[in-house]
């Protein structure tokens, strides 16, 4: 196992998965949500790809990776969770890591895809997707709107 895919693990290991759809700081959840969906954009520009189901995106998919099932079953605390769009980012933060320890260029270059919504998870953030919206607390994202949209650098650093 990799450095990154243990660190991806250790941090998906800490994050408490209790009481976790309620969240009271929202203005800190939409700056996480903006940033992460401005890095799907550009990634999904960039590499002019498509996905089935935005903004959950599986970068292994688009570039075509076999992941070990190994990867997935790493973490084992991800068994239990039961919001399935959050378990899926999990796990293609997983991927991503994994891919970035075998030297895939495109997961080194993207490694920090995912850094807003594990930030956002382990504030204790949670979201479903419901007609179209990404839901999160009282805000909803449309997402047809924000895939097209030319979303500013947000600053997610802690001490913002």
């Amino acid at each position: 196992m990799g450095q990154l895919l243990t660190k991806a693990i250790e941090r998906l290991s800490s994050i408490s998965f209790e009481d976790t759809e309620d969240s009271s700081l929202e203005s800190s959840s939409h700056v996480l949500i903006k940033e992460y969906l401005r890095r799907v954009n550009q990634l999904l520009n960039e590499m002019d790809a498509s996905i089935d189901q935005y903004p959950l995106l599986s970068l292994a998919k688009i570039l075509g990776k076999a992941i070990d099932e190994e990867v997935y079953q790493a973490c084992s605390k991800l068994d239990t969770l039961g919001n399935p769009y959050v378990k899926l980012i999990y796990y293609c933060y997983l991927e991503i890591s994994e891919l970035a320890d075998q030297g895939v260029d495109e997961a080194i270059q993207y490694i920090d895809l995912y850094e807003p919504m594990i930030k956002f998870f382990e504030r204790g953030g949670s979201f479903i997707i419901r007609q179209g919206e990404m839901v999160v607390g009282s805000l909803a994202y449309p997402l047809n709107y924000w895939r097209h949209l030319n979303i500013s650098v947000q600053d997610i650093s802690d001490i913002n």
